[in-house]
């Protein structure tokens, strides 16, 4: 008897922990600003005499930086080789430099540029990035808007600012908890105010702990039969 009440403590103990690991320690990935079409001609990563360009875009992280897609292209011509260099900056200090296989860069699409965890925290910063192909014929270039649709920040091209922004997405990390004002506002708001959500969800949260006891409670005592 001592037994099973040990095991159904623990079993309970566990459960909990479980939701508060998932609800306020857990890190997601969050989207942060998610406006974005492929509509304008992109920006090359090279000039007339073959020396790479700097493409920069100044953006917003409001959590760890996770990872950054931009939008690039290839002109249908997929590159053999050479690599994608993408630096994050401070004004003019680097927090982040590192280099991505450019082989991998599909025409017209994302491409992902995974960030090491805790280097670049929730601040304003500057993304570069440069191309060193393998052979000087592979091209590839960044789609970018014509008007400034990025609210948080603005496009270079070798140091100059330019009318437009980068087609890019920031990803950051974030918990559930961080994040309960966006889910909230997400939900039709209908006749429901923001308390009668919240209690919904505890109501919803003590249901399933409630159901999670009678079962695991059900399953000891099936044991003793």
């Amino acid at each position: 008897m001592k037994l099973k009440k040990i095991v159904k403590i623990f079993l309970l103990v566990v459960f909990v922990f479980l939701q508060i690991y998932l609800v306020f320690i857990k890190n997601f990935q969050v989207l942060d600003y998610s406006r974005y079409n492929n509509e304008y001609p992109p920006q090359p990563l090279y000039g007339k005499n073959k020396k790479t360009k700097k493409v920069s875009q100044t953006f917003r992280t409001p959590g760890p930086l996770a990872r950054i897609d931009i939008m690039l292209a290839n002109y249908l011509v997929k590159p053999k080789g050479g690599t994608l260099q993408l630096g994050i900056f401070k004004e003019n200090r680097c927090l982040f430099l590192k280099k991505y296989p450019a082989n991998t860069v599909e025409d017209n699409k994302f491409y992902t540029f995974a960030i090491d965890p805790g280097k670049v925290l929730r601040g304003e910063y500057t993304l570069r990035l440069k191309h060193f192909p393998e052979d000087k014929k592979e091209r590839l270039a960044v789609w970018i808007y014509r008007e400034d649709i990025y609210p948080f920040g603005s496009l270079f091209v070798d140091g100059k600012q330019k009318q437009g922004d980068m087609t890019f997405r920031v990803y950051y990390l974030s918990t559930l908890w961080q994040q309960r004002d966006r889910i909230i506002e997400k939900i039709p708001p209908l006749w429901l105010s923001r308390s009668w959500i919240v209690i919904g969800f505890l109501i919803t949260l003590l249901t399933i702990n409630l159901l999670f006891y009678y079962f695991v409670n059900k399953l000891l005592n099936s044991l003793d039969n």
